[in-house]
């Protein structure tokens, strides 16, 4: 009977007429159910209520005033959602200043939360806002320590004072009134989240932005926020990056009126000329080109700042050591420490020329600022220093700062088996007023030294010692050989002049004609001392003595070297064994090494 029945409502088409019916009036009551959601839930939700909501929550999180203008909108689709128009926030005094503009503020919010009274808003998105940090004239700052940073033991963890807030396209400017600053700093197109679930719950940031034309990203993550922002210490990590610049931390911080840092420090850019170029905005190359990287434990104090198991990368050069700066109130800020190389290449520098164009050249007032506004004693050390044709070993030295008086002094070095000792200082006048060279080599050797200097011509072998002090009162970026004055003295014992053959120089001096020094290089002349004393000045070098004494025979020669020119006026005397009766005498003139010798009876005596 049963099969009968169902076999008849198949035939008969009843079953698809009641699905049809049963579809059209689901679909009816669904309609229904929305019409009377979208109708329903606006009476239940108060736009005023969401406005006073949401400005006390930018009350309590800035510590001022804020005012929403216009009129608050709710969307339920595709998720509930409160938009809020343009938003101003004033600090909180009789005379408002200006703390921050949001052109628009979005927030989701939970429907069973609405209905049951509760106003929570979460995931928080600010568009376009712009923040105002300003110093005024008398040195006060427009934003105020809010209530919250001082209720951190009163405060539970359902709190949620911030939650999840999106920024896109903020602004931040720096303002500061006060005399003499003047700064005014603009940093644009700024997005990124900032996540605080709650007080007691860590706080992490990540915004980017662009200055300059680089793309930079910060990140920030703190387990103890509030007491960070309260003044107090906190473990925190932080890390800047961009193409000119990275830099990280991870220490213990805080953010008192004297900021305080310990921790692991990370720097590093791949071009210091570069970096410099972005932070000025333009390509002026004051730094070389090469690579810069610190990496060192930091400890900071009231006005101190600690660099520790420093590692430091400039160029080619790598160095450890320990750096100790200090800002005094009344005082010029100071830096002490030691820096060990391995090595230090100049010459794999490419340094640049700075000429400035006057008092007021960005590069003259660079270094002005540099040499005036710091004072420095940091020793330096450094297995091997390459600087022009000096190849330098196990090199100690000093560099010395105090005020407009700056100083490099080497204390000990090697260079050709023997020891260099110097000291260069900058006119305490200024940059631009030159400065002062002082060397000593002692027992070295002198045939490596002319030899690596590329001398030609007759150069003597056998150790002794030199001492050069030159000065000038040039700008050093204009200083050229022709603007050095000052005095040389050498002496060498034990030694040899190559290329030169005491016989044939006297045989050709006999003659009495004129001949070219190399035609009578094809030997060598044995002395035991040798003495030189010259003086410079005006671009001329007065030889006052040059005396070389040998077991065959003594010469001696006294004169001017125009070395702006390259010429030679020599007058000279030689003794040996075959002389020693009648000394010749000579000039020299030409240029070295091409000197042309003259006797001086062809001078004296008609022809």
């Amino acid at each position: 009977m049963t099969r009968q029945i169902l076999q008849i409502f198949r035939g008969s088409g009843l079953r698809s007429r009641i699905g049809r019916r049963h579809l059209v009036w689901s679909a009816a009551i669904g309609v229904g159910f929305a019409i009377a959601y979208n109708a329903a839930l606006p009476l239940a939700i108060s736009t005023s209520d969401a406005r006073a909501t949401m400005e006390g929550m930018l009350n309590a999180w800035s510590g001022g005033k804020s005012r929403i203008d216009g009129e608050p909108q709710v969307r339920f689709w595709p998720e509930p959602e409160l938009i809020l128009p343009a938003t101003t926030i004033e600090s909180n005094e009789p005379n408002p200043r200006p703390l921050a503009h949001i052109g628009r503020i979005t927030a989701s919010f939970s429907l069973l939360g609405v209905l049951r009274g509760e106003q929570a808003l979460n995931d928080i998105r600010f568009v376009d806002p712009v923040v105002t940090i300003e110093r005024a004239a008398d040195g006060t700052v427009n934003w105020k320590r809010p209530h919250w940073l001082s209720v951190t033991e009163t405060t539970s963890e359902e709190d949620t004072p911030f939650g999840d807030i999106t920024i896109e396209n903020g602004r931040i400017r720096i303002l500061d009134r006060t005399a003499g600053n003047g700064l005014d700093i603009n940093i644009p197109a700024i997005s990124g989240t900032v996540k605080w679930p709650s007080f007691a719950e860590r706080i992490s940031a990540q915004l980017s932005t662009t200055i300059g034309g680089e793309a930079i990203d910060w990140a920030l993550i703190c387990d103890q926020p509030l007491a960070l922002f309260a003044g107090g210490n906190a473990s925190l990590r932080t890390s800047l990056t961009s193409t000119p610049l990275t830099f990280s931390f991870e220490g213990i911080g805080n953010l008192s009126m004297y900021p305080f840092a310990s921790g692991h420090l990370q720097a590093s850019a791949p071009s210091l000329s570069a970096l410099l170029a972005w932070y000025r905005g333009d390509s002026s190359g004051v730094l070389p080109a090469g690579a810069f990287s610190i990496d060192a434990m930091v400890a900071t104090g009231e006005k101190t700042l600690k660099l520790d198991q420093l590692q430091l990368t400039v160029g080619g050069a790598t160095a450890t050591g320990v750096l100790d700066v200090a800002f005094p109130v009344s005082d010029t800020p100071r830096i002490e420490g030691t820096l060990a190389f391995d090595s230090i290449d100049l010459n794999g520098l490419s340094l640049p020329t700075v000429t400035p164009t006057g008092a007021n050249g960005p590069e003259w007032r660079m270094a002005e600022n540099l040499a005036g506004g710091w004072r420095a004693d940091v020793r330096l050390s450094s297995q091997e220093v390459l600087v022009g044709p000096l190849h330098l070993t196990d090199v100690a030295a000093g560099i010395m700062i105090n005020g407009n008086r700056a100083s490099l002094d080497i204390g000990d070095s090697t260079y050709a088996n023997g020891i260099l000792s110097g000291r260069l200082v900058l006119s305490d006048k200024g940059l631009e007023h030159g400065g002062r060279l002082q060397m000593s080599l002692k027992d070295a050797d002198f045939a490596t030294v002319l030899n690596s200097f590329g001398l030609r011509g007759p150069t003597p072998s056998g150790r002794g010692t030199l001492n050069l002090d030159l000065a000038t009162d040039r700008a050093v970026w204009a200083t050229s050989a022709a603007d050095l004055s000052g005095r040389l003295t050498f002496s060498l014992t034990n030694g040899s002049l190559a290329g030169f053959d005491a016989n044939a120089f006297v045989d050709l001096i006999r003659r009495g004609e004129f001949f070219s020094l190399s035609q009578a290089s094809a030997g060598v002349f044995d002395f035991q001392a040798a003495e030189i004393d010259a003086s410079f000045g005006g671009g001329v070098a007065r030889l006052n003595r040059a005396n070389i004494a040998g077991p065959s025979g003594s010469m001696s020669v006294t004169g001017v070297i125009p070395y702006r020119t390259g010429s030679l006026a020599l007058a000279g005397t030689l003794e040996s064994t075959a002389t020693i009766d009648q000394p010749l005498r000579f000039f020299v003139g030409g240029s070295w090494p091409n000197a042309v010798i003259s006797p001086l009876s062809v001078l004296v005596e008609p022809q």
